[in-house]
């Protein structure tokens, strides 16, 4: 493949930029990918680590993260959300939820959603349907709830319970 810049050199340089819901891709040369100022060193000679990729991610989405988020520290073990950023490891599993809200933003950068829309195995395809559908069913509920919608209120109610093998209650 030839560089996009000069078409003259091999592209070695593939850069792909994502913004808007729109992918675009790249392909560039060394020393165009220099000129242009994209060409980040241990791209060009080495595969990054995880940790190092993690890092980039998590310092360009720091950007929105408050003063009060970076000096979050977790009770359990101490660390910051600084320290986390900036080693791209945590201390303890408490940290998931400490940091949620960053992990979230970092998650939605990275994923485009936080909700994983994977592969689920075939015996528990049932399951999850079911679970999906009290979750929606429970939100629909307390949504009812708030609006004063008692009558849907109790049809949500009783559609619950009849998903859960229980009874209606009267």
């Amino acid at each position: 493949m030839q560089c996009e810049s000069c078409q003259k050199n091999a592209a070695t340089v593939h850069l792909t930029d994502v913004s808007n819901n729109t992918k675009r891709e790249i392909h560039l040369c060394e020393s165009c990918a220099k000129t242009q100022g994209v060409t980040i060193k241990s791209y060009l000679n080495k595969s990054p680590s995880y940790p190092e990729l993690l890092n980039q991610l998590v310092h360009s989405q720091a950007e929105g993260v408050t003063a009060e988020e970076k000096d979050l520290a977790c009770p359990k073990c101490g660390i910051t959300y600084r320290k986390f950023r900036s080693t791209g490891k945590f201390g303890c599993p408490n940290d998931y939820m400490v940091f949620k809200k960053g992990l979230l933003s970092l998650l939605e950068k990275i994923h485009g959603k936080v909700e994983h829309k994977g592969k689920v195995p075939l015996k528990a395809t049932d399951q999850i349907a079911k679970q999906k559908e009290l979750r929606s069913l429970r939100a629909d509920l307390e949504k009812a709830v708030r609006d004063e919608a008692y009558e849907k209120a109790a049809r949500l109610r009783d559609r619950i319970h009849a998903l859960e093998g229980r009874e209606s209650e009267a």
